[in-house]
């Protein structure tokens, strides 16, 4: 089994760094049973990332062929990497001797790292309603922008007293834009419609 351990720099000698992602280095070490064969320490190239450090140290680990990590934490983005390529995940204290964290892997005393569970919505507390309120755009019994308050039926159409906008208030003689009444209609009512 290869286990990836992020250090501070070291081997076998250092000791277990207390972040995954922006450790300086990591020892990645092949152990039979519990026999430790090979010690190799690269150098951790996400360590000065600007941004997605978790998933680029995982990527690294992945190219060396890594079947499990031992670390005290390990941000969200880079425990959705490791669980995507299938490495398993253990927890030890920060601070450990490198050593003593392969031990606890290879005798099963180190704990298997757990995701965190999510937080479920609440359900709502009235119906099924939306929560968006209940008033706006759309059809429904407004009372229209007309002066009068005419039944518009929320579609713009209120009219008022029958004068507002270009609508039939304009052939009854009314200004269709100020809804005032035209002199053409007050000089019809005595020389009749031309």
């Amino acid at each position: 089994m290869r286990i990836a351990i992020p250090t501070n720099g070291g081997g076998l000698e250092d000791t277990v760094a207390p972040v995954f992602a922006r450790a300086p280095a990591f020892a990645i070490i092949d152990v039979e049973g519990e026999e430790v064969k090979n010690v190799k320490v690269i150098q951790n190239p996400a360590m000065n990332a600007a941004g997605g450090a978790g998933p680029m140290a995982v990527q690294t680990l992945i190219n060396e062929g890594v079947d499990a990590i031992v670390a005290p934490q390990v941000g969200p983005n880079a425990l959705g990497a490791i669980q995507a390529a299938g490495i398993r995940l253990y927890q030890v204290a920060p601070g450990t001797p490198v050593e003593e964290a392969v031990k606890a892997v290879t005798s099963g005393s180190a704990g298997q790292f757990t995701a965190p569970v999510a937080p479920t919505a609440p359900a709502p507390a009235y119906g099924p309603y939306s929560a968006t309120p209940a008033y706006g755009y759309g059809p429904g019994w407004g009372r229209g922008w007309g002066r009068g308050g005419g039944w518009g039926r929320g579609r713009g159409f209120g009219r008022g007293w029958g004068r507002g906008g270009r609508g039939w208030g304009a052939r009854l003689g009314y200004c269709p834009w100020t809804g005032q009444p035209s002199r053409r209609a007050w000089l019809a009512r005595f020389f009749g419609r031309w």
